[in-house]
């Protein structure tokens, strides 16, 4: 399927006239630098650090100098205000996938379908699609999130269970473990898991947002998503699964001491497992994500982001020069795979997730993390991600208090996101 995950299948969206014409054409992605010959410098914000490659690319390309800034709050933002300032804005920029439509909006990123040309043989076809908005790329994958299953091998083991391959299946292992550890639950429902809902969804093949013409198409309450919104109700229902925050103590807590013995999360999760439960070493391992559809592959994704090209540098050869290198040499894998999953191939090859994990059994959990990717399931990031997340937290955390129904906090939300899509003066359908 082609650039499925968020692609906007409309010939326009209704926002300002603007907006309109930046998101189906994108920005001017003139290919000749201002500096001309000589060292150049450019800028690049992120919220990671990139210390590391950024010094050895400037220490083996002493041509283009890369001076990184890390920007670690209201990157949005400061981004939007540098770029319509035009002083002091960056030439390059990290985005995370779920908030690259609204960055094309703002009319923030330029357009380098041209320039990237080459680039889409180096990642799977499921991974370049998160770059793809439009028929056109914003972009070129740096990590990757996929959503795996993390379980405790040693306590599946003793009741008799294998890493389950469907939600079913994983439904009745809840059962089961509940029989074995009453005291335990098989997973935390996250109050702050919104982007992690969002996956869920995603698996089940929901298409909350699409685009019709000259509007926007958002259903967050579809078929699929009021069957995952059901299955998770029952999970709490049963005792199956506990309200809880992801990356908070407690839950950390839960994790290091048997109170959750599954963890439905993504590829960069495992180096918190080994921080957060050091003393489980070699008893929790790594399965792919259950699926609706026994024998299906397509994968999802939480989080993983992308390097831009912002609409305002002059210094496109250089600055494409940089992001190919950074997103598909080894040797800047090497210094990324620490902290996340390189999204290219040669990332995905690099040894460091071809030997066995003793944390993980000795098992190989970069073949779990990299395996999938030839298929893509369709999945489109709406226009005001970060407030759409907001409002799953708000209602995830409702169902927790059981003020509500996880069916019922859903159109809630589809309710709340459409009223908001029109404040921003978008169109809705």
């Amino acid at each position: 399927m082609s650039h499925t995950a968020i692609r906007l299948r409309s010939r326009g969206l209704a926002a300002a006239a603007a907006a309109l014409a930046l998101v189906l054409t994108g920005c001017s992605s003139g290919s000749s630098d201002s500096a001309g010959s000589g060292k150049q410098t450019i800028v690049f914000w992120g919220w990671s650090d990139m210390s590391k490659p950024v010094a050895l690319w400037n220490k083996t390309h002493p041509n283009i100098h890369v001076k990184f800034q890390a920007i670690t709050s209201n990157f949005y933002p400061k981004l939007q205000a540098a770029i319509t300032g035009k002083d002091g804005a960056p030439d390059i920029t990290q985005v995370d996938y779920p908030n690259l439509t609204s960055t094309i909006i703002a009319g923030d990123l330029k357009d380098i379908t041209a320039e990237s040309a080459d680039l889409k043989p180096h990642f799977k076809p499921a991974v370049w699609d998160q770059v793809v908005v439009n028929d056109k790329v914003y972009g070129v994958p740096q990590d990757i999130g996929t959503q795996v299953l993390y379980y405790r091998s040693d306590v599946f083991k003793e009741a008799g269970l294998t890493a389950p391959k469907t939600w079913d299946e994983y439904m009745a292992a809840a059962a089961k473990l509940k029989k074995t550890h009453p005291k335990a639950y098989t997973t935390a429902f996250p109050a702050n898991g919104g982007a992690w809902l969002a996956s869920l969804a995603w698996n089940a093949k929901a298409q909350w947002f699409g685009t019709d013409k000259d509007a926007w198409k958002v259903d967050l309450d579809d078929q699929p998503t009021l069957k995952v919104a059901e299955y998770w109700q029952k999970m709490l229902d049963k005792g199956y699964a506990k309200g809880d925050q992801h990356w908070q103590p407690t839950w950390f807590k839960g994790l290091a001491k048997g109170t959750y013995l599954t963890w439905i999360g993504p590829a960069w999760g495992g180096a918190a497992l080994k921080e957060n439960a050091p003393d489980l070493s070699g008893k929790w391992a790594v399965a792919p994500l259950p699926q609706w559809t026994k024998g299906d592959t397509a994968p999802v994704y939480w989080g993983g982001s992308l390097t831009a090209l912002t609409s305002v540098t002059n210094k496109t050869d250089a600055a494409m020069k940089f992001i190919t290198w950074l997103n598909t040499s080894k040797e800047s894998a090497k210094l990324l795979v620490a902290d996340v999953l390189p999204a290219s191939d040669i990332g995905q090859g690099i040894p460091e997730l071809t030997k066995p994990d003793p944390y993980f059994g000795g098992q190989v959990p970069g073949e779990v993390f990299t395996v999938r990717g030839t298929e893509s399931t369709p999945w489109t990031w709406g226009p005001t991600m970060t407030d759409t997340t907001n409002y799953l937290n708000d209602a995830m955390q409702s169902v927790i208090n059981k003020s509500t129904t996880l069916p019922d906090a859903m159109k809630k939300v589809d309710g709340e996101t459409k009223s908001q899509l029109k404040r921003k003066g978008l169109s809705v359908r």
